[in-house]
């Protein structure tokens, strides 16, 4: 289901690398830098999550999140998707503050911050329309003739757009109401064909799938060897917990929990695999147990792949 707003994948493996870095010296300005735009976007989105929420026609609404439309060779993922009884709106979501300017022969953007230098970025109008093309031939090859309307949404507070884009309408988080609004009145006439949004939210979540963790191989080589193992106390820093009794204890602060190693599972799943056994849970957390480590993956509500023998768990995006 997508009636939550997730972290993308690139920004739970920036946030994972940098709890378990012990030295972060080689990538510190990248790592940092990529954080605070995850960060920001990652803001951007729930701040237009708020403003939607907020109106006059939530109610009326369903509210998909992240949705992904296609199959895993060619897919367009949706920051913000709005199913509606008579029309779907498709937001392209943007956290760029600065002045932004328009190449439309090049079809890119550019941004300049306090005089800064000058940044070229995707067109979010291109982003926008190939976003409309996969939900118009998934709707096509399910025989629904709905319409389906495409909008900017500039989250920052600070974006100055130099002019507008020339196919899709850009606007500012804070005019958003009065562009759903407005959107409404256009189907108003009750001689527009309605739809049920229950179905067609159901429609869309069978046929999405998960995407793969996100994993820069060229950062993942510069530091691998830097990566902390094992299960961390979340209230002090580098600090390995200690598996007794069944708790995860720390000897530092005397904090204690039994579930800390979902957690670790998460960080393990965008750092290193989504796919684990249990010879390298217990290689990674320390456990010297075959049968406690074995036990502790069963218990953790993982899917399972493979025999006996050979059985790999599969750690779920949301464990």
């Amino acid at each position: 289901m997508n009636l939550i707003r997730r972290k993308s994948e690139k920004y739970l493996f920036y946030e994972a690398l940098e709890r378990r870095l012990v030295n972060v010296s080689t990538i510190k300005n990248t790592l940092q830098e990529t954080l605070r735009k995850e960060g920001g976007g990652y803001a951007g989105e729930l701040r237009v999550d708020r403003e939607i929420e907020e109106s006059d026609f939530f109610t009326s609404y369903i509210l998909m999140k992240g949705l992904i439309v296609g199959n895993s060779t060619s897919y367009a993922q949706i920051d913000t998707f709005i199913i509606h009884e008579k029309f779907l709106l498709i937001i392209e979501v943007k956290n760029l503050p600065g002045i932004i300017k328009l190449d439309n022969q090049l079809h890119q953007i550019t941004r300049q911050r306090d005089n800064g230098p000058v940044e070229g970025m995707r067109n979010p109008e291109d982003q926008l329309l190939r976003s409309e093309r996969f939900v118009r031939k998934f709707l096509s090859f399910h025989n629904i003739p709905m319409p389906v309307h495409g909008l900017i949404v500039f989250s920052n507070p600070s974006s100055v757009l130099e002019k507008p884009f020339s196919k899709k309408s850009a606007i500012h988080v804070s005019g958003l109401h009065q562009t759903l609004e407005s959107l409404h009145l256009m189907y108003a006439d009750h001689l527009y064909p309605k739809f049920e949004p229950r179905r067609i939210q159901l429609l869309f979540t069978q046929h999405e799938f998960e995407l793969n963790p996100y994993k820069p191989s060229h950062i993942l080589s510069k530091i691998n060897t830097e990566i902390l193992q094992g299960v961390l106390c979340p209230q002090c820093i580098n600090k390995v917990l200690i598996y007794r009794n069944k708790f995860w204890r720390c000897n530092q602060c005397n904090y204690k929990n039994a579930e800390e190693h979902r957690q670790a599972l998460k960080e393990y799943r965008s750092l290193f695999s989504h796919k684990v056994t249990t010879k390298e849970w217990m290689k990674f957390s320390g456990i010297k147990s075959v049968s406690t480590a074995s036990r502790m993956l069963q218990k953790s509500n993982l899917f399972v792949d493979g025999t006996f023998k050979n059985r790999t768990y599969v750690i779920p995006r949301d464990i």
